[in-house]
């Protein structure tokens, strides 16, 4: 990941019981290596419930997903 114009520092938030929050992020890859749209800011599945990945769909709120560390 790198920030949007180099300005300013990508940021990652984690929710409670849901995505990543990333924020400044200008270039995104998959893990193939494909370049991704990325928007200023961005919720990240970590649920692995998404239909959106990585991107997320709000899969989490059905799937049961708990973290108890965020």
């Amino acid at each position: 990941m790198t920030s949007a114009g180099g300005s300013k520092k990508p940021k990652i938030t984690v929710t409670k019981n849901g995505p990543y929050i990333v924020n400044d992020v200008e270039d995104l890859k998959n893990s193939q290596g494909e370049a991704l749209p990325t928007q200023p800011e961005m919720a990240l599945c970590r649920c692995g419930a998404s239909e959106n990945k990585p991107f997320c769909d709000g899969g989490h709120r059905f799937c049961g997903f708990d973290d108890p560390k965020s």
